[in-house]
């Protein structure tokens, strides 16, 4: 509430966050310090919700100086069915371990550790395939700075 300013959010992000604990129940491990473990995702929801709408309002304000009322929503379904179509082509250009383990993390939100488990690998190749992909996409995605800011807001 100390962040959100809105009761409402904040409750949202309550629900969320003990969502996301209730399907990681059958791995979480029962010696760990739960409150800290509760206070990690409670953060983290509220730093990607933040961004969230600080990307929402941006994204609004440019639509709003660059095009005509009315256009608004046919704008927002073309920039982003395009912004899409061209981010699925690049993921698809990616080396196979590369994409396989940025769509667990970006699209299925897997965690680093969990992704590592699940393809047999240390977690520190998933961090570096991870930061390949990134990159890869960051260059291929720069001159198109609308469509930097929507992969930058679902892929932070």
């Amino acid at each position: 509430m100390a962040y959100l300013k809105d009761k409402s959010n904040a409750e949202e992000l309550v629900q969320d966050v003990f969502m996301k604990i209730w399907e990681k129940r059958e791995h979480l491990d029962p010696t760990q310090n739960i409150k800290a473990y509760l206070f990690k995702i409670a953060v983290n929801s509220v730093y990607d919700f933040i961004r969230k709408k600080n990307l929402e309002k941006a994204f609004a304000d440019f639509s709003k100086h660059n095009f005509q009322p009315g256009a608004e929503s046919l704008w927002h379904d073309v920039i982003w069915n395009e912004m899409l179509s061209k981010l699925d082509h690049l993921v698809a250009q990616m080396p196979e371990q590369c994409r396989n383990i940025f769509i667990l993390s970006k699209e299925e939100g897997l965690s680093n550790q969990e992704i590592a488990e699940k393809l047999n690998l240390s977690k520190r190749t998933v961090e570096n395939q991870l930061y390949r992909a990134i990159r890869y996409l960051k260059e291929y995605l720069k001159p198109d700075t609308v469509f930097l800011l929507l992969f930058l807001y679902l892929h932070s």
